[in-house]
């Protein structure tokens, strides 16, 4: 079973108590994947959340023009106690990015049904951990919109020589 302490770290949990930690570290389990790997692809369904627990992992998303694929973009490289894949935890369950390894990497996961179970039968958890995810959200729509301007595109917008 994964530690509350390996939780405690993570960005969405640090507010909640030892007993709920504890609830929700019965839903977890270790992962490992070697540097190279994709863990998942953007567009995919989304089942699963993940805690970085060492490693280097970073989200990239794929632009597109009216007629072509314009190439990934890096838009986060994710640190240890960050979460990635929080698709799972919403209605739409679609990834909004695809996640890479530069280097080997341990996670920490959590099925993304299971979890909004917990929290349907214990508020104070979802509230907390939804409000952090809020802000987890807010700040990747922040940088992704840094990182397209900084390419010369905003997000909707034809690449350039299209009208």
């Amino acid at each position: 079973m994964v530690s509350i302490e390996a939780l405690r770290g993570c960005e969405l949990f640090g507010e909640l108590n030892d007993a709920e930690l504890g609830e929700m570290a019965a839903l977890c389990r270790e992962e490992s994947y070697p540097a190279g790997a994709t863990i998942f692809t953007e567009a995919e369904m989304a089942e699963d959340i993940y805690i970085l627990q060492e490693g280097r992992v970073i989200l990239q998303i794929q632009l597109h023009s009216m007629t072509q694929v314009s190439g990934d973009v890096t838009i986060e490289e994710v640190e240890p106690g960050h979460i990635f894949g929080w698709s799972a935890l919403v209605k739409q369950r679609r990834l909004t990015a695809s996640a890479q390894c530069l280097e080997d990497v341990r996670v920490v996961t959590m099925k993304g049904q299971a979890l909004n179970e917990l929290f349907e039968k214990n508020a104070h958890i979802g509230f907390v951990v939804m409000k952090r995810l809020a802000d987890v959200i807010s700040s990747r729509l922040r940088i992704t919109r840094e990182r397209l301007a900084e390419r010369g595109q905003t997000p909707g917008e034809p690449s350039a020589g299209q009208s």
